[in-house]
């Protein structure tokens, strides 16, 4: 035997000593023999796979000196670690952050998307005098007692509104006695009933110049602050019973179908500059019916701008005093944010927003973030005192609506509502701040977006019609076109691919042919070695 197999058959022997069953000189031998044989063949075609291999530098490794060897080897070691590398990074780069929102175009046409809801709240919520002669058919009003603390009940109502609902806590305080007589009043009739009429608030109103009914405009509309009135809003209760399909028709999300649903197509523009949009004219407010300092505005109206699936934000309203000559000019220009469909193909935790689509509110059909939040904190009342928000449409549980003998309830828990809960462990809130926020988290953006960004004056004006009807609205277009942004994979499972493929090509000169080649060598060489083994 060679010096080779001595060192084989020494190796064989303890092997067999130690873990095989006792055999024969002879069987050792032949089983010496037959496993140099086999270990010859397998090196055989190991070197034939090195000297025929696609990776570049392995075929140098096939009958070079030990020298030549060794430094091929550490050279094929270290590409293939800096390959690694860099694969790695490509893929934490996919897995972190998948999508990216970049300008799309910076004059999007205006005809494209609908003109922005206008939502016109007015300063006086319950009406004094109506208001009276609603309780007093459940209370005798025969003193100045009595009086003050009814007119305390509605101050409390008027007040009752996001995100200032502390407001009312000192009216709650002096009408504690008088709350429990009011148990069976239903407090969205009362609220609708006290609230100034359209033909009561609104004088004239004008579209592109063009005087329109401003009562068969403007819709009864649903708002953390009571009940309002909405221009060309699918939220307000003439446009709530337009379906999904509908909405996202409007804001140009979907293509469009042949079916037009009555009274959900939306009014647009394409008009720029003052008295091009919205005017409207409003009536002197009737301060015999205001409870002064008893309501957020002494006089006058809230505007509030928002798109036409998004209730409007109470918190956000702009106020338009009700002063003779006073003119409130707004310009608007739509931002819109738009997602690719290749998005939607990730999971929600993954991309970050929720397509409108996706999930359902009870408050609304569409979901966007803003609505959620106002669910969000209509829950967190229903959990601390056990009935709805008269605000909004409530789901058909069981639970009741809350009255005025719940304002103590709503009063106390509401401090809750007014800030969210950040991430744990996000520095700079106080133990006492997180304690009171609420946790809203479930709530996160929508993928389909329009906001607006405004731009107001207001000042006297010279119009005779002005002066006649006091407050004057214009609201109107401020840009010829709109910003569009587009959230898009950044780094999608193909370009991972080709990216993982250019390095491994730039380090090893790699490709898919070449891991078939691996493959197809590691196979053959394991299935002819255990065939001669077998032999």
């Amino acid at each position: 035997m060679s010096p080779n197999d001595d060192d084989i058959f020494r190796r064989w022997t303890t092997l067999r000593r130690n873990f095989l069953p006792r055999m024969s000189p002879a069987a050792v031998q032949l089983s010496v023999g037959r496993a140099a044989t086999v270990a010859k063949s397998s090196c055989v075609l190991i070197d034939e796979y090195t000297s025929h291999s696609t990776v570049h530098g392995m075929r140098y490794i096939s009958k070079a000196s030990l020298l030549e060897k060794i430094f091929w080897i550490t050279m094929l070691t270290i590409c293939g670690l800096s390959a690694c590398y860099i694969g790695n990074q490509f893929w934490l780069k996919f897995r972190s952050k998948p999508t990216q929102l970049a300008v799309k175009d910076t004059h999007v046409p205006l005809y494209e998307f609908p003109f922005p809801s206008i939502t016109i709240c007015p300063a006086i919520k319950v009406k004094k005098t109506v208001g009276l002669e609603y309780f007093s058919r459940y209370i005798s009003i025969d003193n100045d007692t009595v009086r003050t603390g009814l007119l305390n009940i509605m101050s409390a109502l008027s007040t009752m509104q996001q995100p200032t609902y502390f407001r009312m806590a000192e009216y709650v305080d002096k009408a504690k006695h008088l709350l429990p007589l009011f148990r069976n009043i239903n407090l969205t009739d009362f609220m609708l009933t006290t609230l100034p009429t359209c033909n009561e608030l609104f004088g004239r109103c004008k579209w592109h110049g063009e005087i329109i009914s401003c009562c068969e405009e403007f819709s009864l509309q649903r708002t953390e602050e009571g009940f309002c009135y909405s221009f060309n809003s699918l939220t307000s209760e003439a446009g709530k019973h337009c379906p999904l399909s509908e909405v996202l028709e409007n804001e140009g999300i979907v293509e469009e179908d042949d079916y037009m649903y009555p009274g959900c197509q939306l009014r647009r523009n394409t008009a720029v500059g003052t008295v091009t949009g919205l005017e409207v004219f409003l009536y002197k407010t009737n301060m015999s019916e205001s409870l002064g300092l008893g309501q957020r505005d002494i006089d006058g109206a809230r505007i509030m701008i928002h798109t036409s699936y998004q209730f409007p934000n109470a918190g956000d309203g702009i106020w338009l005093r009700s002063e003779q000559g006073r003119r409130l000019n707004i310009m608007i220009s739509p931002v819109i944010t738009v997602t690719s469909s290749r998005v939607k193909d990730l999971s929600v935790e993954t991309r970050g927003c929720v397509f409108p689509d996706e999930r359902e509110l009870y408050i609304y059909h569409v979901y966007t973030q803003s609505s959620c939040l106002i669910q969000c904190r209509m829950e967190f009342i229903l959990y601390t005192c056990g009935c709805h928000m008269y605000f909004f449409i409530t789901p058909d549980d069981g639970k009741p609506m809350c009255g005025i003998a719940d304002l103590t309830c709503i009063n106390h828990n509401t401090r809750h509502i007014r800030m969210l809960t950040p991430p744990k462990g996000t520095p700079g809130f106080e133990a006492r701040l997180i304690r009171d926020s609420l946790d809203c988290s479930q709530c996160i953006p929508t993928c389909y977006e329009t906001t607006h960004e405004i731009e107001m004056e207001s000042s006297p004006d010279q119009r005779t019609s002005v002066w006649k009807l006091f407050s004057y609205l214009d609201v109107a277009y401020g840009n010829l076109g709109s910003k569009k942004y587009q959230r898009d994979i950044t780094f999608a499972w193909t370009d991972l691919l080709v990216a993982l493929g250019g390095v491994a090509n730039l380090f090893l000169g790699f490709s898919i042919l070449s891991v078939v080649e691996f493959i197809y060598w590691t196979l053959k060489i394991c299935v002819i070695t255990f065939i001669r083994l077998c032999k």
